[in-house]
């Protein structure tokens, strides 16, 4: 799995430490390592067993996906392409707002088109309990959906966004696939001072090579 370099993701970010990173669906922990660097304390959460244990050995406090809120504040969340695989995703969008320090950021990935698909909960049929309210047919149209209809209403502010492509695990059939990723950097909206930081019609688009 591939989302960014650790140039790129510093690009992201501006470049600087942040302190406490927390990421959500860590899986092997190679996209966590990508980030390390920026950071003097990283924790993650994974619901595999296998992968906890790679995690584990890669020396990340795995934390238990029920009481990961008890050890907040967060100065970073990263939740990479989990929300569409997760039973209640504006659950968690409310959690990750509480959990952020004040100042602090989330880094959220998003596979678009949204096609929902949850292994564990969720329906019978592997769809959420709660679905986005995400509109649109083409790639644009869906990342200003997931912004107006998603992020605004769980109180988060974009500061910057991007698009990337995805490698995620193959199957018989291929090595990998490659999906458009839109990914966005956020702030809590309580946590701007000043609106004209973010204002929500001119978010900034990183172009990260």
């Amino acid at each position: 799995m591939f989302v960014f370099s650790t140039p790129q993701f510093g690009r992201l970010l501006g470049g600087h430490a942040h302190g406490r990173l927390l990421d959500i669906g860590a899986g092997d922990g190679a996209v966590t390592a990508a980030m390390q660097p920026f950071f003097d304390n990283v924790s993650v959460t994974e619901v595999s067993q296998p992968m906890r244990r790679t995690l584990a050995r890669r020396h990340y406090t795995v934390l238990e996906i029920e009481d990961w809120t008890d050890h907040g504040p967060w100065d970073v969340i990263a939740c990479l392409n989990v929300l569409d695989r997760c039973a209640r995703p504006g659950d968690l969008l409310g959690q990750i707002h509480g959990s952020l320090a004040e100042g602090g950021r989330a880094v959220i990935a998003l596979v678009l088109p949204y096609q929902p698909y949850v292994e564990v909960g969720g329906k019978d049929n592997h769809q959420p309990e709660e679905r986005m309210p995400i509109e649109g047919r083409t790639f644009a149209e869906q990342a200003a959906s997931f912004v107006t209809h998603v992020l605004a209403p769980a109180g988060f502010s974009v500061e910057r966004w991007t698009r990337l492509p995805y490698l995620c695990e193959g199957d018989l059939q291929q090595a990998y696939y490659w999906l458009p990723d839109a990914l966005f950097v956020v702030r809590r909206t309580q946590d701007l001072t000043d609106s004209s930081q973010c204002p929500a019609s001119s978010t900034e688009c990183a172009t990260v090579e």
